[in-house]
């Protein structure tokens, strides 16, 4: 099998210190052997996906699939290879490399690649939506909450890497259906990625940037022009106590240029100017790019947003500003903070988050793909009882994740879940999605209904555990 391996690499010709590094990985090398110990099944697993995914992803190019098999790391073994799930339009060929999925939730990998030109890059952007094909949900023993957490449809492809070489990109999606459909799964679900468009024209913002060099000194201002636009004010969207009264009387912004600094994440956006302004009020003046843009709702209203951080402080202060556009930029305006508050700035940091437009192209077509989806179904244990107060009425659990139904004042949303291997080792769950209702409600009584949820950190193996543990509580897994 190793041979085979070998042979199915060296044909696609990856670089040599990617075969080096996945041979060490599959050998028992250090990244594999400290994230995961292997039964024989399972390393034996790991050859055949690495070489069903690397056949699969072939049309993707290697430098994808080297992607792809970082993003799933343990989980490269538990992971579905989908073959001929490809199509092309407008010269885009959109092709499904992979699914990840158990009866919580499903992540689809799939990439988007030039064949005729090299429209694409790093701030490509999908339109459309990926759907779960469900069974009708038989009804359930137990009451059904008047509340349930989870969806069969998503409409968010997340970008995880561009290959400007071979002008391909890398997505996924993911689907948590929570308990909304956990008995509504049929055996081998169908699944729909429908693609309607893609864009290169819009840029994610997260940036941050130091105050520490701000001073008392009051920088150069300029009156704001007939042009500038005012695009956001931060109680427009009712979330601030305070309101246009709290503006200051004098309408200036900064002069751009005066201490230009980089916005620490962010591309073609720069901090241009920040400090005090001749209103008495911390300003920020962003510098944008040729062709950086904000794009503006039916109100007017833009979507780049600003705010100042403080660690341990929690002030309304910081989170109240107006944005104006300016010529080649914008200016952001604290009105609620001066240079009294010197100190308090010196020492956080400005975050400028949102969208932008950007130079780029926009095509609209159609890509639609089917697929038949498998999925690691959950066994339900066999124990039922209390727990921190909780009288818990089922326990799942699937290689990749736990979900708890409870009835009880509370739930352990923030708890870690640990499996704890018959060898002794112990593997972490980290709380995921959850949601309690009451369902008391009407007859007088507080009676919460909960469902909490864990995600493995790393994949386990349900022959190998022996229990759960959960606030020092013990939770026995007997596996038929």
């Amino acid at each position: 099998m190793k041979d085979r391996y070998r042979c199915e690499m060296d044909r696609l010709e990856p670089r040599q210190e990617k075969l080096d590094e996945l041979y060490e990985m599959i050998e028992g090398g250090t990244e594999m052997k400290q994230a995961k110990r292997l039964s024989r099944k399972a390393a034996a697993a790991i050859l055949v996906c690495a070489a069903l995914m690397i056949t699969a992803a072939a049309a993707a190019a290697p430098a994808v699939w080297e992607t792809l098999w970082r993003q799933l790391g343990a989980f490269a073994p538990y992971a579905q290879t989908i073959d001929g799930a490809v199509c092309r339009d407008q010269g885009i060929e959109v092709q499904v490399l992979s699914a990840l999925s158990d009866d919580l939730e499903a992540r689809v990998y799939l990439s988007v690649r030039d064949v005729e030109g090299d429209r694409l890059d790093d701030c490509l952007t999908l339109r459309g939506n990926m759907s779960v094909e469900m069974e009708e949900k038989p009804e359930p023993d137990r009451k059904p909450p008047l509340v349930s957490v989870g969806s069969s449809v998503t409409d968010h492809f997340e970008l995880l890497s561009y290959d400007s070489e071979t002008k391909t990109a890398l997505f996924s999606a993911s689907v948590l259906y929570g308990d909304l459909f956990k008995e509504a799964l049929p055996p081998i679900p169908a699944v729909q990625v429908a693609v309607t468009g893609m864009t290169t024209r819009e840029m994610t913002v997260n940036g941050e940037v130091s105050c520490a060099g701000v001073t008392g000194e009051t920088l150069d201002s300029l009156p704001v022009g007939e042009e500038d636009r005012v695009i956001f004010w931060v109680d427009s969207i009712g979330n601030s106590p305070y309101t246009a009264a709290d503006l200051p009387a004098e309408k200036v912004v900064l002069a751009p240029e005066q201490n230009p600094m980089p916005l620490e994440g962010v591309e073609d956006i720069w901090v241009s100017s920040m400090g005090f302004a001749s209103d008495g009020c911390f300003h920020i003046r962003l510098g944008f790019g040729e062709g950086i843009g904000v794009p503006l709702d039916e109100s007017g209203e833009g979507r780049l947003y600003s705010d100042l951080l403080r660690e341990g402080e929690d002030d309304d202060r910081q989170y109240t500003f107006q944005a104006t556009l300016v010529p080649g930029g914008m200016d952001i305006l604290f009105p609620l903070i001066g240079t009294a508050d010197l100190e308090m700035l010196q020492s956080g940091q400005a975050r400028v988050s949102g969208t932008c437009t950007r130079p780029g192209v926009d095509l609209t077509g159609s890509w639609n793909i089917d697929f038949q989806m498998e999925y690691h179904p959950s066994m339900t244990l066999d124990w039922t009882g209390e727990l921190a107060g909780q009288q818990v009425e089922q326990v799942t659990l699937s290689p990749l994740s736990v979900t708890m139904h409870s009835i009880g004042p509370g739930g352990f949303s923030s708890v870690p879940l640990y499996a704890a291997r018959q060898d002794g080792s112990t593997i972490t769950a980290k709380s995921s999605t959850g949601r309690y209702s009451n369902i008391g409600y009407g007859t007088g009584e507080t009676l919460w209904d909960v469902l909490n949820t864990w995600k493995f950190e790393e994949p386990v193996d349900l022959e190998e555990l022996a229990c759960l543990t959960l606030l020092d509580e013990t939770i026995p897994v007997n596996p038929s």
